[in-house]
């Protein structure tokens, strides 16, 4: 009775309840509420998987909507392709979704010729913008993988990328004061210094590990 009364709080909090004297429950709580198991269920946890140990094996790749300021150059949404093993990242301003194999034709030409290598994989949502993918990469030999509806958490790279890139983007708009119409200018600028910060598990930055050589920072400034 005392766990509903409380809001199906955990049955630990009830009992703590009960020794400071709050609450007087007479008798133990046994077994699971079923309210609780119904409504306080959870996806499974989605284990670490293991990473690319070469460039190019697996790119991860993503479209966000920017709905609410165009940017000075009439752009709506950008594109994220990121580098598994390295976590370098490339993003691309478009005006509309179906720009997006546009831009990732352009983006493996680029990549493929600067590291005279192969994009072996690459991982995306099941957005309509990627449809265009599947046709192009069985042609190339590129296995395009694609995540279980309604699970944005199989693609977390990209999911926690984009994040990081939009906080960084909008602390520069706020901290300068300028106008929300420079967000692309923002979130370029973002990317390109996120490629300049070390990852926590190898100590080296992600154009480090693209380049072979470190980044120089000298020049930047605020």
């Amino acid at each position: 009775m005392w766990h509903a009364r409380l809001g199906h709080v955990n049955s630990s909090y009830v009992m703590k309840l009960q020794r400071l004297g709050l609450i007087n429950m007479h008798d133990k709580q046994s077994g699971k509420c079923d309210v609780c198991v119904e409504s306080k269920i959870t996806k499974k946890i989605c284990y670490l998987v293991e990473r690319q140990t070469e460039l190019l094996g697996l790119i991860h790749t993503d479209l966000v909507d920017l709905k609410q300021t165009m940017s000075r150059g009439g752009k709506n949404y950008f594109v994220t392709f990121i580098d598994d093993y390295s976590k370098y990242t490339k993003v691309y301003l478009i005006k509309r979704k179906d720009e997006s194999f546009d831009v990732f034709l352009t983006y493996k030409v680029e990549v493929e010729n600067q590291l005279n290598k192969k994009i072996k994989r690459i991982r995306s949502d099941r957005g309509g913008e990627y449809v265009l993918f599947n046709d192009f990469c069985v042609k190339e030999g590129i296995i395009h993988e694609v995540t279980p509806p309604y699970s944005p958490e199989f693609n977390g790279v990209a999911e926690r990328k984009n994040r990081t890139l939009k906080e960084m983007m909008n602390v520069m708009l706020i901290s300068s004061s300028a106008p929300d119409n420079l967000w692309g200018e923002a979130l370029l600028t973002a990317c390109f210094l996120q490629n300049r910060i070390p990852q926590k598990k190898t100590g080296k930055t992600p154009y480090e590990l693209w380049r072979c050589y470190q980044p120089n920072l000298k020049y930047l400034r605020v």
